[in-house]
């Protein structure tokens, strides 16, 4: 069954996991380092975890706003993976001192740019709105696709974050856009799908591996099929 097509004239991304991708190759070296072999496929697999805490943490708000806090994402994919309890937060510092000094979510696919240009040729307005740390802007230029974007949104610059709605909103207006008439794409569903439905945005899930379970919303496992999926300002 064909996912229903879209109407939209405005495109805004969440960058982690959906413009640049975590380093998975890093993170499984790490562990292997100290603990035990683990392919970069598993990694990317245990991954899926995490997210399904944060739904669960932000859906029930489970021990309310401080349990968010104190949620560790890499802590949680290292126990899905089975780590030895006594080297996990070796390596979570690990991971967390190299995401610290080069962000770990910095894998370009090779089909991004090429699927950017393809949106912003048809005519679409392109944005990014990202729960960071105020390097997104850099990351974006330094891989090259800064150039698509009329707006990069980073909410520790802006003072907001998914999925408040008020940070979709600032990029809809510096995009000069309808919340109506956009689409936000993200990989986490209670920040992305959920966030942007609070802004009357709908949304897009990137679900790569198939594995996220259901939900009431679209889903593609690689952004080159985002296009095919929108109809436009040039159609």
């Amino acid at each position: 069954m064909k996912p229903t097509r879209l109407q939209a004239s405005t495109v805004i991304f969440d960058v982690g996991n959906t413009l640049h991708h975590i380093d998975y190759e890093f993170i499984a070296a790490t562990i292997t380092k100290h603990d035990r072999p683990i392919t970069a496929a598993e990694v990317n697999i245990a991954e899926y975890t995490a997210k399904a805490a944060i739904d669960a943490l932000l859906r029930d708000r489970q021990g309310g706003d401080e349990a968010f806090r104190q949620f560790s994402y890499f802590g949680t994919m290292l126990e899905a993976l089975e780590v030895a309890s006594d080297q996990r937060a070796t390596i979570a510092a690990a991971l967390a001192a190299e995401n610290q000094q080069r962000l770990l979510w910095r894998v370009l696919h090779p089909t991004t740019p090429p699927a950017l240009a393809k949106l912003q040729r048809r005519g679409f307005k392109l944005a990014v709105v990202s729960n960071a740390d105020g390097r997104v802007e850099r990351a974006l230029r330094d891989s090259g696709i800064a150039r698509f974007f009329e707006s990069i949104i980073d909410s520790s610059i802006v003072g907001v974050e998914k999925p408040d709605a008020r940070i979709f909103e600032l990029a809809l207006t510096a995009c000069d856009a309808d919340a109506a008439d956009s689409i936000y794409v993200g990989d986490i569903y209670e920040i992305d799908v959920r966030g942007a439905r609070n802004a009357g945005m709908e949304a897009v899930l990137l679900d790569p591996l198939d594995r996220y379970g259901p939900v009431d919303c679209t889903r593609i496992k690689s952004l080159a099929e985002l296009p095919g999926l929108l109809d436009g300002p040039e159609d």
